[in-house]
């Protein structure tokens, strides 16, 4: 499968290196980003919802059953299913997209995992599912050959783009949005369209904003409540926002449009 496409951006490439002075004006940035965070999501509560931003245990105080023993319940559901088909006959490309499948038929937030880990589900998510594709043999396919499994044989990333946007025409929710950034993300779109460095470096600091703070130790029916308290509709306000990334928060924001572009206007 030979991919190719056409893009209307040069990537952007920033400087990485510090000076620790910067560098420690830029970590104090940060806490006070999530110090803002915390003091907005306890003005709603009305009361001091979190403990201090140093506190690496510190946890809702709106009472919310953690996820996590149903998320098990629902990775072991899936192990038992994949060691109950049948794969002879197809191919590593095809097995892989059809585990793949599996996850998404149980998890409505399994393409967000893809390049976004917020919680602690979602990583037990993302290691389940490289184990499971490990095991079956599948972790050494192309991207070439995952794409033209998924159906995408003899597109190039504008068509493939198209393709993965009209599967989220017209659902603008939160999650939403980190699954078609999952889906886009994974299938090399944004890596072709802004370079590996961009595409890389808005995962991983997607990532960190919407943490919140919490550094993915809390569940995700807790993540869950506390982005629901912040009130904030798009995870990428969050990234956009966020002080300590603020030299790439134009690019951040190009990106961004560029990845929603189309989708609250289309039709479901």
């Amino acid at each position: 499968m030979n991919i190719t496409g056409t893009t209307n951006r040069t990537p952007v490439i920033t400087t990485r290196s510090k000076s620790s002075s910067a560098q420690a004006a830029e970590n104090l940035k940060q806490s006070n980003f999530e110090d803002a965070l915390q003091k907005s999501l306890a003005a709603k509560y009305s009361k001091d919802a979190f403990t201090s931003t140093s506190d690496v245990n510190r946890t809702p105080t709106k009472i919310v059953t953690s996820s996590i023993p149903d998320t098990q319940a629902k990775l072991d559901s899936i192990s038992e299913a994949i060691k109950n088909t049948d794969y002879s006959g197809m191919s590593k490309a095809e097995i892989y997209v059809d585990i793949e499948k599996k996850y998404a038929d149980i998890f409505d937030d399994f393409y967000m995992t893809m390049a976004v880990e917020t919680c602690k589900d979602h990583n037990m998510i993302h290691i389940q599912f490289l184990d499971d594709i490990k095991n079956a043999g599948c972790d050494k396919i192309t991207l070439s050959d995952k794409l033209e499994a998924r159906g995408y044989s003899n597109m190039d990333y504008d068509e493939i783009e198209a393709a993965i946007k009209e599967k989220y025409a017209g659902k603008t929710g939160f999650v939403d949005q980190l699954n078609l950034f999952g889906e886009l993300y994974s299938a090399g779109v944004i890596i072709n369209k802004f370079g590996w460095e961009a595409a890389t470096d808005m995962a991983s600091h997607l990532s960190l904003s919407l943490q919140c703070g919490y550094d993915g130790r809390i569940s995700k029916s807790e993540w869950l409540s506390v982005i629901e308290e912040t009130g904030i509709s798009s995870p990428f306000t969050f990234l956009i926002n966020n002080p300590y990334f603020a030299k790439d928060s134009e690019l951040f924001k190009l990106m961004a449009d560029d990845i929603l572009f189309g989708i609250a206007d289309s039709k479901k």
